[in-house]
């Protein structure tokens, strides 16, 4: 188990950039919708993680998706990035 704090942000609530590339990136490849508060910032997290090699490709890997849903449409900044980026594919 890994514990990294530097994708917290600023508070609870508040939406990093890393988060919010986490959360598109599972949606565009994955079709997944993490929440921005907790597995979105698990994702970014683990991203981290590859891109500084802590992980290894071929390394064993389980990102738990409990859920989701409800917690990026109640998320402010989530949904008006979400919609921007919608719009963009029209």
């Amino acid at each position: 188990m890994r514990l990294r704090l530097d994708h917290v942000g600023a508070g609870y609530a508040v939406l990093t950039e890393p988060v919010m590339a986490a959360l598109m990136l599972a949606a565009r490849t994955e079709g997944l919708i993490l929440d921005p508060i907790y597995t979105g910032r698990a994702l970014a997290g683990l991203m981290s993680a590859v891109a500084q090699d802590e992980i290894k490709p071929g390394e064993r890997t389980v990102l738990l998706n409990s859920g989701g849903l409800p917690g990026l449409f109640g998320h402010p900044g989530a949904v008006a990035r979400s919609v921007g980026a919608l719009m963009e594919f029209s």
